[in-house]
């Protein structure tokens, strides 16, 4: 497994240099801002700054933001986010302490609110550039998948569903070949021969869902994988029951988990309210004419009505009427049930790929979600949130089972984790957890992170029909 270990660990100390680089010349440019823009930093400050500039580096590495991307399967630089923050003030501390023993002194306090603002976001965006274009060139990395065929086609589909995983699984090793029917991947062998495999394949992380595996096994596996350089990543016996709300602690040699009960607080509440009552206000405005050029599109067509609305479930099930622009035919509602028949779905929700109904303006608005924009104005009257569940229809929310109905806790989005991971591809209970994962998690940060997800998935068009 020589040329995988080499080849593994080329590419990630390769990425980490990039990334250092990167943050460095975000923290110059930063300062090269502060020169210009006050007249308390000058020629001198900065040369001193350039000087003592590693420890902006040093503090940067001392959160973890150089290793992430070898050691966890799913990675993003928005994940990275918050700790970017932390790291941007705690480093511009550090900067500063230094100047102060420098002939040049300390920053004033502007400039160093400056620097850190600047260099903050030139570091953010210099690392999604730098892993944009590191993924253009490298490609993705292959992975390997261990464990019986029912668990592979799970683990599959959820990194299908997430792409900045850049992960291409290869196949998969299993004790047997019972049920390797139930996934499209190929057996490659059992678990003995994880090095020819890796070694012909290039595999550089390997995933484990083998459930009845021994602890020696495992512990065998992981120093293979450890010599080679592969990134490894284990899926708990009972993953079902191990969500975001779960801390992993420590009692001596023993690892506990704790769980983490409580709804979110107010001022998480209150800032996300007051966040939707200023971007939408805002988009409603600046969209305007383009709403509409949209209305008149959707006249010349098929006429009237331009808008579609209709009653929906909103937070605890409460109804409210949903504003969309209208894209399928005037009838279509009445046409339903034609097409669908809600007593017999196997899970409460569906979705017609190639519906009948769908007008000729209605299936580009729908590619690009334009019909989706009339929402705004529910979110700024309150039915609706930014980001959120999906708002379903009251016939289908009639349907679902006391778990289902967790997913009206809070109120439903415009977008939210299943629009921006696979949309109408995803079954309902990958939309069930996937929701619930964002309401055991919701924060202000979690909400920024999906709406900058938004717009790639749009553009990606995965799922929309």
């Amino acid at each position: 497994m020589e040329r995988v270990l080499s080849a593994s660990r080329r590419r990630g100390a390769l990425l980490r240099r990039l990334l250092a680089t990167g943050d460095w010349l975000a923290l110059i440019a930063s300062l090269c801002v502060a020169t210009m823009a006050t007249s308390t930093t000058d020629v001198g400050t900065l040369f001193w700054a350039a000087l003592v500039s590693p420890i902006w580096i040093l503090v940067i590495k001392l959160h973890g933001l150089y290793d992430n991307d070898h050691r966890r399967i799913r990675h993003s630089t928005l994940d990275e986010l918050p700790s970017l923050v932390a790291a941007s003030v705690l480093g511009t501390l550090a900067l500063d302490g230094l100047l102060a023993l420098t002939p040049a002194g300390p920053l004033s306090a502007g400039s160093a609110i400056l620097v850190g603002v600047v260099a903050l976001a030139g570091s953010f965006v210099s690392r999604a550039t730098l892993r944009f274009l590191w993924h253009r060139l490298a490609g993705v990395a292959m992975g390997l998948v261990i464990g019986p065929a029912v668990a592979v086609d799970l683990v599959a589909r959820r990194i299908a569903t997430h792409p900045e995983t850049r992960l291409s699984l290869v196949g998969y090793l299993a004790l047997s070949d019972a049920g390797s029917a139930a996934t499209e991947l190929p057996r490659l062998g059992s678990i003995a021969d994880i090095s020819r495999v890796a070694r012909e394949y290039g595999v550089e992380r390997v995933v484990v869902t083998e459930q009845e595996m021994s602890e020696p096994a495992a512990e065998q596996l992981i120093e293979e994988c450890k010599a080679a350089g592969l990134g490894l990543t284990f899926l708990p016996q009972h993953y079902g029951l191990l969500g975001p709300g779960i801390e992993l602690n420590r009692l001596a040699e023993l690892p506990v988990l704790d769980f983490r009960f409580s709804d979110p607080s107010r001022s998480t509440v209150a800032m996300k309210r007051a966040m939707d009552v200023g971007v939408s206000g805002a988009l409603l405005v600046l969209l305007s004419p383009f709403l509409m050029i949209i209305a008149l599109f959707i006249l010349l067509d098929s006429g009237r009505p331009v808008f579609f609305r209709q009653r929906r479930a909103g937070k605890d099930g409460e109804s409210f009427t949903m504003v969309k622009f209208r894209t399928m035919v005037a009838d279509a509602e009445e046409r339903l049930g034609e097409l669908v028949d809600l007593k017999k779905l196997d899970e409460p929700a569906f979705k017609i790929p190639d519906d009948p109904r769908v007008t000729r303006a209605g299936r580009l608005l729908r590619r690009f979600s334009l019909d989706e924009l009339p929402q705004l104005i529910n979110v700024l009257r309150g039915d609706m949130s930014l980001v959120g569940p999906r708002p379903e229809e009251e016939s289908v929310v009639a349907l679902y089972d006391k778990r289902q109905r967790s997913r009206l806790a809070i109120k439903p989005g415009m977008t939210g984790p299943m629009q921006v991971y696979g949309r109408s591809d995803l079954t309902f209970e990958e939309r069930l957890a996937m929701e619930r994962d964002y309401l055991d998690n919701l924060s202000i940060t979690s909400d920024l992170a999906i709406l900058l997800r938004t717009l790639p998935a749009i553009v990606r068009g995965d799922g929309a029909y």
